[in-house]
């Protein structure tokens, strides 16, 4: 049986996800959630660490985070910037925390694509 979501409901989930995530998932899905739905095209080299989770212990099944992680990068592949956006939103409103680190690294990623931009000219 297979069921194919809308984005909405894909959304839903993802929200839904995330508040049943410990603090080291969430920051985890910092990164991820930048890769995915910022609107800048940066993260260059952020994910190194993100890219490979839990593929180093290949007889190991994947964890659920693991699972649910697939499946965020395969859904948002297909969702408008408008749903990114309102994804973002929603999870900046749940945790003020992460709200403060994603937008650390947004700067962060700003400014070294700023500089790379500087040393090309």
């Amino acid at each position: 049986m297979s069921t194919t979501l809308s984005n909405q409901a894909q959304i839903r989930y993802v929200i839904e996800w995330f508040q049943e995530w410990s603090e080291m998932q969430r920051d985890d899905f910092v990164g991820i959630l930048l890769e995915r739905c910022s609107s800048s095209g940066l993260v260059n080299g952020l994910l190194t660490g993100i890219e490979n989770l839990g593929k180093e212990n290949s007889s190991r099944p994947p964890s659920l985070f693991q699972c649910r992680i697939k499946l965020f990068r395969e859904w948002s592949q297909n969702w408008s910037e408008q749903e990114k956006e309102m994804l973002v939103t929603s999870i900046k409103h749940m945790d003020p925390k992460f709200a403060e680190k994603y937008e650390q690294r947004l700067t962060e990623g700003n400014d070294s694509e700023a500089e790379k931009a500087e040393e090309e000219s």
